[in-house]
């Protein structure tokens, strides 16, 4: 088991401890330690009925052998303290199997061999009122005594570390990689823009990571042709942690310099050579004159 508020882990049970463990002081703190040995004896009673379950649910699978899974997921939320979208469902081999409607108070099965489970749990309704007491009156209480406790916690943020890269593969084709790294909380936008204005399709996206700092990464690529080389590519990276959305600039084509552009760095070095005065001008007038849009910050670079 691992409970999460938010995208936080704050408790675990597993079948070598036996019993629930919070993983830090605060939710100890807004649980108490009489919640979480009551919690500590329902899993181990949960662990016994549990392989029961399993038994019947291959049966109405028609299996006779084999490793199979079952797994649960409950789920309360509150927006502005009113409650919203309260989930128990299960599922069976990585697949949704049966799941609790709060509004109707039934259970909806989500594959044919669930519903002799619903008919059993709807006659029974000792499992259904139990379930519903739960969503209702327990989870949410207990989701507004860690919200109390945990509010610092909650409004931590990181601001993700992007990166660009480029590739250029033998058969011409180029490949532009954005990486955004060690941000929190998860959620973030990451898009490809042309030329400062045009939204392009990315390629590929690793989806958004954990890492093991309780962190996340995530990474997008575009692949272009040769003749999409003469456009100018950027990374934008909008995140909670961001005053507003960043762009980082994709390195460009690799090569000997043209002429014009040698010439410009000549005379660039003749004129800084002049003096202090003159190089400090000219410093920040080709940082005001880069390529980045008004409206976007610089991000931290690798």
């Amino acid at each position: 088991m691992i409970a999460r508020l938010d995208d936080v882990k704050i408790a675990h049970y597993s079948n070598d401890t036996r019993e629930v463990r919070p993983t830090q002081e605060w939710p100890e703190q807004a649980l108490g330690t009489e919640y979480l040995q009551e919690k500590t004896q329902e899993f181990w009673l949960h662990e016994e009925v549990s392989k029961g379950g399993i038994r019947w649910w291959m049966q109405l699978h028609n299996q006779t052998g084999g490793f199979h899974t079952g797994q649960v997921h409950v789920t309360c939320a509150l927006s502005n303290q009113v409650p919203m979208d309260p989930r128990f469902q299960f599922a069976y081999d990585g697949r949704d199997f049966i799941s609790f409607d709060a509004q109707t108070r039934t259970w909806v099965a989500a594959v044919q061999p669930a519903f002799l489970q619903k008919q059993s749990w709807e006659t029974g309704k000792t499992w259904t009122q139990y379930v519903q007491h739960f969503l209702q009156y327990e989870c949410l209480g207990t989701l507004r005594s860690l919200v109390q406790r945990g509010s610092g916690v909650l409004r931590q943020q990181a601001p993700p570390t992007v990166s660009v890269s480029r590739r250029d593969a033998p058969d011409s084709s180029i490949t532009l990689s954005c990486r955004a790294r060690g941000f929190y909380p998860r959620p973030i936008h990451v898009s490809w823009v042309r030329d400062g204005e045009d939204i392009v399709p990315e390629k590929y996206s690793s989806g958004i990571l954990p890492n093991t700092d309780g962190t996340y990464y995530t990474q997008s690529s575009l692949e272009i042709s040769p003749q999409q080389d003469g456009h100018r590519y950027a990374c934008r990276v909008e995140h909670s942690s961001l005053p507003e959305p960043t762009l980082v600039w994709a390195p460009g084509k690799k090569g000997p310099l043209h002429p014009g552009v040698l010439a410009t760095i000549v005379l660039a070095v003749l004129v800084l050579a002049g003096g202090a005065v003159g190089a400090g001008v000219i410093l920040w007038r080709r940082k005001s004159a880069g390529p980045m849009n008004p409206g976007y910050a610089l991000a931290a670079s690798e």
